[in-house]
């Protein structure tokens, strides 16, 4: 013999002692029924935005935001200034690297300071010669040529010393400073380290502010626009930076940007849902998520009335987690069923 739960019994009686109307829609229930039954009930508001599709995002930081200050010169780490979260002014030291290869361009550009004298002081003796019509004119011009080439390979080795600002020590040491005020990221190498020419030494955050990666299947990319809302999922709002054309080969999707403001409380590279939105139409209403229902392959809702409740019809416009917004015949100041809905669709059934 077959044991019903006591919350079936309280159902069957319930269906039982209402009077329930699949042609009217209407499913007749009074106050203490709806009490036992625990049905809640949630008004409707006028929604001014709708839900469009609950994606899984990344937290990044904004574009070129985000300064990487890398070594000149080859050599060997021998101090790292800051530490991972500490805040640096434009200028400060990051890291000081001992380097071979610093010395021998100095070395360099000595040499050719030197050569620059003995070729300049040629070049204007010849010069002194063929104005005094003692040499032919090319002899001085020739001279002159090999006094701007050794110019030019001054200033290429002076370039190549200030280089990411770098500060000069004594016996071949410089030091990195920081381009901009920011806060450190990453420190990518530890006293010790050997670094090679242009490697990454400190990652430094030159902004508070924080975007999200999403990739967005084809079917929105015609529907987020920037400027487009969005909210991470119980967090902060933000705004649609950029939204990709083209479709990825392996992920078949697009990919959008969305920036955050500074104080939403995310951590780059942290994992987040965002709810993509869109201006709601006219007449749209916002209920609980919850308070929706799919009835004849068609999406309703049950709306309080007197005597219980009737099933209405609606258009779903937009679902998110927590809300959802619809468009149907209901007064303003309607009251839907936001727990509950299994049990009125048995009565409206008349199981």
């Amino acid at each position: 013999m077959r044991v019903l739960s006591l919350t079936s019994v309280f159902i069957l009686a319930a269906a039982a002692a209402c009077a329930a109307s699949a042609e009217t829609n209407t499913v007749t229930l009074t106050a203490e029924q709806v009490r036992r039954l625990d049905i809640k009930v949630e008004p409707v508001r006028p929604a001014e935005i709708e839900a469009l599709a609950v994606l899984p995002g990344t937290v990044v930081p904004p574009l070129n935001s985000r300064i990487v200050a890398t070594a000149p010169f080859a050599g060997t780490v021998t101090q790292v200034q800051v530490l991972p979260g500490q805040r640096v002014s434009k200028g400060a030291p990051l890291a000081t690297i001992s380097s071979r290869e610093l010395l021998d361009v100095q070395s360099q550009l000595s040499q050719a300071e030197a050569e620059l004298q003995m070729a300049d002081a040629i070049a204007r003796r010849k010069r002194l010669l063929v104005d005094k019509k003692f040499q032919n004119p090319v002899v001085a011009e020739e001279a002159e040529a090999q006094v701007n080439k050794i110019k030019a390979v001054i200033e290429q080795h002076k370039r190549t010393l200030s280089l990411n600002a770098i500060s000069l020590r004594q016996s071949g040491e410089y030091s990195i400073p920081a381009a901009q005020d920011g806060t450190v990221v990453e420190v990518n190498a530890m006293p010790g380290d050997t670094i090679a020419a242009m490697g990454a030494v400190v990652t430094v955050d030159t902004s508070n502010e924080l975007w999200v990666e999403v990739q967005i299947p084809a079917s929105l990319v015609t529907l987020i626009k920037p400027g487009s809302a969005i909210q991470i999922v119980g967090g902060p709002n933000g705004r649609v930076v950029s939204v990709g054309t083209s479709l990825q080969g392996m992920t078949r999707s697009a990919i959008l940007y969305a920036a955050l403001p500074a104080s939403s409380g995310l951590l780059a590279g942290q994992l987040v849902s965002i709810q993509l939105q869109r201006p709601a139409v006219p007449g749209a209403v916002s209920v609980p998520a919850k308070s929706v229902a799919r009835i004849a392959g068609r999406s309703a809702v049950f709306v309080r009335n007197d005597s219980g409740f009737t099933i209405k019809t609606v258009e779903l416009r937009g679902k998110s987690m927590e809300a959802a917004t619809i468009v149907g015949d209901l007064p303003s100041d309607a009251q839907v069923a936001a727990s509950g809905l299994p049990q009125l669709e048995q009565m409206l059934q008349g199981e």
